[in-house]
């Protein structure tokens, strides 16, 4: 595993200690993981948006009104 060194503002590493001191993290790399874990995540389903919405604006999205256009989907995906 890397080590790094990070500067942080003095009121956000007091809110980090405050989670790790009520239980919620083990340790403030506990901590850093699941918030990159989380906004990597994130990051993935805005990217997954915008190609939606751009796919939209160009008429490349059909709707899929009923049952059927449903179950035709999913048959080919």
């Amino acid at each position: 595993m890397n080590t790094i060194n990070i500067s942080l503002p003095e009121q956000l590493k007091m809110q980090a200690n405050q989670l790790i001191d009520m239980g919620f993290y083990a340790s403030f790399s506990d901590l850093v993981r699941t918030a990159l874990r989380q906004t990597i995540n994130q990051s993935q389903y805005d990217i997954w948006a915008n190609q939606a919405k751009k796919e939209a604006k160009l008429g490349k999205i059909k709707p899929l009104s009923t049952k059927k256009d449903i179950d035709n989907f999913l048959k080919n995906f």
